[in-house]
């Protein structure tokens, strides 16, 4: 099995950050956008979605029927690392180990049962726990977000935000389990505030409607989050998953 690693993009032609890490990414872009991102990307393998499919949600599930068994990874990402080395380690990870990790945790994914994967959502390597390497339940995040074909999995339109809460509960309804490494992560930048992507879209009001239509479906599953020592809120509607298994 090879999972191809797909790239959603929008209005960011030449500022793909991703493309460093993996550089053989697929970039999915909307129909009229093709010709800036051939000229800023002429390297890259660009697959086009009709202008039609507008929004982020919206374009997951187009990604998702398009290649199937799958890696979205945002335009955003800086860096793979390793979450399990000591301080003075690299952990940084090259663009070949980095496609083979994906890889070999699809295929692990695929053996478990599981339809959704991925990897830690944490950056902070001191909230590693070497005896959890791997999570079989929770939530996945939206910025490296893997599925492999024939779930009963779908994005909703309607969530403007946070399609990563929305498919995660789904696939706590249906199928349960999530196969997620915690010993890898993705490093993102520029959440919430970058030009172009979701960024074009995002702000209090669609986080609160996102929040609230999460409510609606899946109930007390979506809790708001609360600050602690470690980290404050970014918003008053951001949110955390308490799956009860």
């Amino acid at each position: 099995m090879q999972v191809k690693v797909v790239i959603p993009s929008h209005k960011r032609a030449g500022r793909i950050l991703t493309l460093d890490v993996i550089p053989d990414a697929i970039v999915c872009i909307p129909e009229s956008q093709l010709a800036e991102y051939r000229r800023a990307h002429p390297g890259t393998e660009l697959v086009t979605h009709p202008d039609s499919v507008v929004g982020l949600a919206a374009k997951r599930n187009w990604m998702y029927h398009h290649f199937g068994d799958m890696l979205q990874l945002d335009d955003d990402i800086t860096d793979f690392r390793r979450m399990y080395l000591p301080p003075g380690e690299k952990m940084s990870i090259e663009p070949a180990r980095a496609m083979a990790i994906i890889q070999e945790t699809a295929y692990a994914a695929k053996q478990a049962g599981a339809y959704l994967w991925g990897f830690s959502s944490n950056p902070n390597p001191t909230m590693f726990k070497a005896l959890n390497p791997i999570s079989l339940t929770g939530y996945v995040t939206g910025c490296a977000t893997g599925l492999l074909k024939g779930s009963k999995l779908w994005y909703n339109s309607q969530i403007i935000c946070n399609e990563d809460y929305w498919i995660s509960c789904l696939n706590a309804y249906h199928h349960r389990l999530i196969w997620k490494d915690m010993r890898f992560t993705f490093i993102q930048k520029d959440t919430f505030v970058g030009q172009g992507g979701l960024a074009e879209f995002r702000n209090l009001d669609a986080e609160q409607a996102d929040y609230e239509l999460l409510r609606r479906c899946f109930g007390d599953v979506i809790q708001k989050k609360k600050d602690n020592v470690l980290a404050k809120r970014k918003h008053q509607f951001q949110k955390t998953l308490k799956i009860p298994f």
